[in-house]
């Protein structure tokens, strides 16, 4: 999914996931620096994408060349 959002999309940009499943649309979303909207009617995997989504946190990069 990282690959499509980069494809589909600029940093700061609104991605929407109407099927969050277990999140990886989110989670890609985030570590991309683009904000997201997710929804899930089953609530077990609302859990299971809300762990997974706080779990991640984008690396800082050293230098920024471009």
């Amino acid at each position: 999914m990282s690959y499509l959002i980069t494809l589909g999309s600029r940093k700061g940009d609104l991605i929407l996931d109407p099927f969050v499943g277990s999140g990886t649309t989110c989670v890609s979303a985030k570590l991309l620096s683009r904000k997201y909207i997710g929804m899930e009617k089953d609530d077990e995997y609302v859990v299971i994408a809300r762990n997974r989504i706080d779990t991640y946190e984008p690396k800082e990069k050293e230098h920024e060349f471009f």
